[in-house]
């Protein structure tokens, strides 16, 4: 028999908190916290593994969901009852997140999220999560399909070779120096060409990949040091108050908030 969404059978209590760095996106997986009226440059899923929570944007006052996307620059305060969340944001440059805002958030700050497809897609997390040990592409894989569903896209094609050696160049070094011509002569592309190729590809442009590489590097790194200045240098930001306001801005939050809010963090990258 189907469950409805208000019958999924979950077991969340059982699970740390996770954190998934893929490009564009950026995910969150455990205990929420209530919020202030705050404001992020991405877009957000809020989506509960348990009760109803309630939310308030711009538009008027609290009202209970159960899953929502949330545009990006909407002013919003969130009452999660002490919930276990998957807080999805997406860079509202991405291919993803074009559509997202076309789709739902046209002319809607705050808009709920189609309850079977996203109660099928709590599940599927949740049961992956139990598995000992779990792939994290396979959560990825999930969250790609769950979202390309929503807004009727096609799924990820192959990543040409060269799209392939530019994103390793770009982990391996992320700082200012380094630039989109020096990037197009290691694959032998002009910086045009690779700059239309790139974001065909991945989806996103790649300044803005660039900056995403930064801030989950640093992010990456918060977790292992608790050195947020460590982080920030690591990663290519000129100090700690450049990677806080950069981080703020994009999440509605600081880093530290995060750290702090995280017991027995994991956290992976793709």
């Amino acid at each position: 028999m189907y469950l409805t969404p208000y019958q999924v059978q979950i077991h969340m209590t059982e699970i740390n908190s996770y954190f998934f760095f893929w490009a564009g996106q950026f995910m969150y997986i455990g205990k929420a916290i209530d919020t202030s009226t705050h404001d992020h440059h991405a877009l957000q899923l809020a989506l509960s593994f348990d009760q109803p929570f309630f939310i308030k944007s711009s538009e008027g006052s609290f009202k209970t969901v159960k899953a929502v996307i949330i545009d990006s620059d909407q002013a919003h305060e969130c009452r999660t009852n002490d919930n276990y969340f998957l807080l999805l944001n997406i860079d509202p440059q991405t291919t993803l997140g074009r559509a997202l805002k076309k789709i739902y958030l046209t002319g809607q700050a705050v808009m709920e999220l189609p309850p079977e497809e996203t109660a099928e897609f709590l599940r599927t997390i949740e049961q992956n999560l139990h598995v000992h040990p779990f792939d994290s592409h396979l959560i990825h894989d999930i969250t790609r399909q769950y979202l390309c569903r929503l807004c009727a896209l096609e799924e990820d094609t192959d990543i040409d070779e060269r799209i392939q050696k530019v994103m390793e160049l770009l982990k391996e070094k992320n700082d200012d120096t380094l630039k989109l011509e020096e990037l197009a002569a290691e694959v032998f592309l002009s910086p045009g060409r690779l700059t239309h190729l790139f974001k065909k590809q991945v989806g996103i442009p790649i300044r803005k990949y660039m900056l995403w590489t930064k801030i989950l590097l640093a992010l990456q790194k918060v977790f292992e040091t608790k050195n947020i200045r460590e982080a920030a240098l690591y990663a290519g930001f000129s100090d700690a108050p450049h990677f806080n306001r950069t981080f703020r801005k994009m999440f509605g939050l600081y880093p530290s908030s995060v750290l702090k809010n995280s017991q027995n963090v994991q956290a992976f990258w793709k």
